[in-house]
């Protein structure tokens, strides 16, 4: 059974491939390095070809949603129904694609990297990945980490039934453990009124 949803491989890169880019920049980073401006950022995400991510993020978006919607609906569809179902899920997918432009995203970027990185720092990712090396490293990472978690899950699988066992082998050891006795009920303690003073009113 193929997953409902999967990670998209092409936000990847401007996570992974800044360590790269910023190693020998955070060595020699000054003590109070400035953030980066706005049109620093904006550069950046030019450098690293923002839109191109974002139709690779729009369409394994498009894919995993086509699945889900294969499940919910299995066979029940008639071909009719199937095409009305793929015109609501087109319009799902440009108002994606709408969410994800720039001028809306753009404040999130600049705040993001201005808050996390210094100004130096970004410069040092924009000359990177301004280089042939640094763009043919932004076309490929993409498709290395796809085939990294798709060679992953045989480990995966693996890991989640181990985990299952083990949850399932804990459950019963709890619930089959004898409840503990009730506590005692508190013990009520009389204490003996005084005897009453007795006043001789002769004296």
């Amino acid at each position: 059974m193929k997953p409902l949803f999967r990670l998209p491989t092409a936000l990847l890169p401007t996570i992974l491939l800044s360590t790269s880019a910023l190693s020998l920049a955070l060595l020699a980073a000054p003590a109070h390095a400035a953030p980066p401006t706005d049109a620093q950022v904006d550069k950046l995400m030019q450098t690293m070809n923002y839109e191109r991510m974002k139709r690779e993020i729009v369409q394994q978006m498009n894919a995993s949603t086509q699945g889900m919607a294969e499940a919910m609906a299995g066979t029940k569809l008639s071909p009719a129904q199937r095409q009305s179902l793929q015109r609501s899920m087109d319009k799902m997918m440009a108002r994606a694609d709408q969410l994800l432009a720039w001028e809306n995203v753009a404040p999130i970027y600049r705040k993001v990297y201005r808050d996390t990185f210094q100004a130096n720092e970004v410069q040092a990712m924009i000359d990177f990945y301004g280089t042939p090396e640094g763009r043919s490293i932004l076309e490929k990472m993409p498709k290395a980490m796809g085939q990294t978690m798709q060679e992953m899950q045989p480990l995966m699988k693996k890991m989640f039934e181990q985990i299952q066992q083990d949850l399932q082998k804990d459950i019963r050891q709890i619930t089959d453990e004898a409840p503990p006795a009730p506590p005692a009920p508190p013990v009520r303690v009389t204490v003996p009124e005084p005897p009453p003073v007795i006043v001789n009113q002769g004296q």
